[in-house]
C-alpha cells in the first residue's frame, strides 16, 4: 500500500473526519499499585465521538505551537499524530504526544510507528529529553506503545493526569 507521510497543515484538521476509529476492545489496563493490571472488559468504539470538539482540539494544538503529521492513502487521511509545542514536566524537558489515530483498515502496518517516530524527531528538535503520552487503556493501545519503547510512569504530569485519569500515562526517553 502506498502511504505518504507529511506535515498535516492546520487547515487540514477537518480531514480528521476521514479516520475510521472503529475498534472492538476486549481488555483494559488499569494502573494499580505501580503496576499495569489487565482486566476483561468489552465494548465497541463505533467512531469518533464529538467530532467537532476533537477537530477544535487538533486546531488548538497548532495554535499552542504544536505540530501534526498525517499518513495519507491517495488523498485520504488514514493516520494522524499530534505533538505538543511546549516543554512540560517538572524539569521542562518532556514533549507530549497529544494524539495518535490510525483508521481501522490501516492498522498493524507500521503507520502509527512511523508517525510516532516522526514525532520523536520533532520532540528532539524542540529540546525534549522524553516524550509523554496519555494512552487509551485498551490492550491494543498499551501494547503498541510498550512495543515501541514507552513505559508506564508512576509520576504522571499532574495537569495531564487530571484531564485523563483513566488513561495509562507513559513516557519514552528520546
Amino acid at each position: 500500500m502506498d502511504i505518504m507521510y507529511r506535515l498535516l497543515l492546520r487547515d487540514e484538521c477537518q480531514k480528521f473526519r476521514e479516520i475510521d476509529r472503529y475498534e472492538i476492545v476486549e481488555d483494559i489496563y488499569y494502573f494499580r499499585d505501580g503496576n499495569l493490571a489487565l482486566e476483561k472488559e468489552y465494548y465497541e468504539i463505533q467512531g469518533l465521538d464529538n467530532i467537532e470538539k476533537r477537530i477544535a482540539e487538533l486546531i488548538n494544538i497548532y495554535d499552542e505551537g504544536g505540530t501534526m503529521y498525517g499518513a495519507f492513502h491517495r488523498e485520504m487521511l488514514v493516520g494522524l499524530v499530534g505533538v505538543g509545542g511546549q516543554l512540560v514536566g517538572k524539569n521542562n524537558d518532556i514533549i507530549q504526544l497529544t494524539s495518535c489515530f490510525v483508521s481501522k483498515n490501516y492498522r498493524k502496518q507500521g503507520i502509527a510507528t512511523k508517525l510516532v517516530n516522526m514525532s520523536k524527531e520533532r520532540a528532539k528538535r524542540l529540546g525534549g529529553k522524553k516524550m509523554y503520552v496519555s494512552a487509551t487503556p485498551s490492550k491494543n493501545t498499551v501494547h503498541f506503545y510498550t512495543g515501541i519503547g514507552f513505559k508506564a510512569t508512576d509520576e504522571p504530569i499532574k495537569e495531564l493526569f487530571d484531564k485523563e485519569p483513566e488513561d495509562i500515562h507513559m513516557e519514552v526517553t528520546l
